[in-house]
């Protein structure tokens, strides 16, 4: 066994063997735009394909399993809606479906998630007003159709971010609003929902924002955007539900957490790594830099160490958006909404560090938001 991580690490950096361009789709806060930027991993160039003029801002994308549609939020509307778009490739966007997310709850549209096993139901979260509620829609040959469910949280309640186990038999709701990590039970046949428990978070305005789950299943990650903190969280194999572990800080010691609000959890190609972001609210938050650290993992997924901590190249706005690649541990792409750029990180082959290689531009006024990898 003790060979087994080693080895992991290895094929998720050599997985590059034969140096390609990927290609990756980014979304916008508060412009009608999609754009479809091409990363060269060998060259370590990053450059705009396509700007695809669309329906609506989507303040987050993603993509179906099979990477035929593209799901979004419709982050400015005036009710709570969705969008959906099938791709004929990277740059061939074109709009299928808007569907309201349906119930009486007021919030904005923030977040989506697509489930990569049938029936391939979409998940919909909503911030701000009353925002106690989240929406399912069903798909058609992945093309967003109807909604299906609309279920309740806390009337106090803002979910920001959703995560579903590996086997998709769970969804895992962060309630950041309501200082609360939610779990339900997923009916495979229609995707809707039933609750299962909620969890208070650990501390008082610890804020759950986003939720991940390792792919053994046995470990669960939470950014705590006001305690600018990541909690790992073991899981229950059988009930599903999770119960808080340990803490892990997105900040230096001497900082206060009221100068942050941390951002994004993420898991590397082979989960041996798990990225984690923070954003600077004012100049007195690092220098006005917000952060990003990486944390080695074992082969169950539980957090052996925090490899590094270090400031990013802006306070990255609402975003600092971290997506870690889909072919290998060693890049991730980061999104700044506070000046509008995209920029590609590598990972240190030891895993002790990581570097900016490729950035690009994207002022537009709303860009960006977080960012997938298409190919």
């Amino acid at each position: 066994m003790g060979l087994l991580k080693p080895v992991l690490a290895l094929s998720a950096f050599t997985a590059l063997a034969h140096a390609a361009t990927h290609e990756l789709i980014v979304g916008t806060f508060g412009t009608n735009f999609l754009y479809t930027l091409e990363f060269d991993d060998e060259a370590l160039t990053l450059n705009l394909a396509a700007n695809t003029s669309v329906p609506a801002a989507s303040s987050w994308i993603a993509l179906s399993h099979d990477k035929k549609n593209l799901y979004g939020t419709s982050f400015t509307a005036t009710t709570p809606q969705f969008v959906g778009y099938t791709l004929a490739n990277a740059t061939g966007i074109t709009h299928d479906n808007t569907v309201a997310a349906g119930g009486n709850c007021t919030g904005r549209a923030i977040f989506v998630l697509a489930d990569p096993n049938p029936p391939y139901a979409v998940y919909g979260s909503l911030f701000g007003g009353t925002a106690g509620c989240g929406g399912v829609m069903s798909v058609e040959e992945g093309v967003l159709t109807d909604s299906v469910q609309n279920y309740t949280y806390f009337s106090t309640s803002g979910v920001h971010g959703t995560a579903l186990s590996p086997d998709s038999k769970f969804l895992y709701s962060a309630d950041d609003s309501g200082n609360t990590l939610w779990t339900h039970s997923v009916d495979s046949t229609t995707g809707a929902l039933t609750y299962v428990a909620n969890l208070t978070a650990p501390s008082t305005g610890a804020d759950p924002r986003h939720v991940a789950v390792h792919p053994g299943g046995q470990y669960l990650y939470v950014v705590h955007e006001g305690s600018s903190e990541l909690g790992q969280y073991t899981v229950d194999s059988q009930t599903g539900i999770p119960s808080y572990d340990s803490v892990y800080p997105l900040k230096k010691s001497n900082e206060s957490a009221e100068n942050f609000w941390a951002d994004e959890v993420a898991l590397s190609f082979s989960g041996s790594y798990l990225w984690a972001t923070n954003r600077a609210r004012n100049t007195n938050a690092n220098g006005g830099l917000g952060y990003i650290s990486a944390f080695e993992l074992d082969d169950s997924g539980a957090i052996l160490k925090q490899n590094f901590l270090l400031s990013t190249t802006s306070s990255g706005g609402s975003a600092n958006s971290v997506a870690p690649c889909t072919f290998s541990d060693r890049f991730v792409a980061l999104t700044d909404s506070d000046t509008g750029f995209v920029e590609i990180w590598e990972l240190a082959e030891d895993g002790q560090s990581a570097s900016v290689v490729a950035h690009l531009d994207l002022a537009d006024g709303g860009c960006c938001a977080n960012a997938v990898w298409y190919s």
